[in-house]
């Protein structure tokens, strides 16, 4: 089956890879797409769509000029 996760920072980096190797346990034919970080990445064995650190915004002017 496929998956598609995302994951907008570590913490969610680091849940989302441990969930996707549960999916993994249960379907091992799973295949994976995500916006998310390196541990996602290490456990997919490819590089996410988009990488959490370039979506990180903090701050009022930050956002308001995205």
């Amino acid at each position: 089956m496929k998956y598609f996760i995302i994951a907008g920072e570590a913490s969610g980096d680091l849940h989302a890879s441990q969930l996707m190797k549960s999916i993994i346990a249960a379907d091992a034919q799973a295949e994976f797409e995500f916006l998310g970080g390196n541990l996602m990445a290490n456990v997919a064995n490819k590089m996410p769509i988009i990488h959490y650190s370039s979506m990180a915004y903090m701050g009022f002017v930050e956002v308001a000029s995205t």
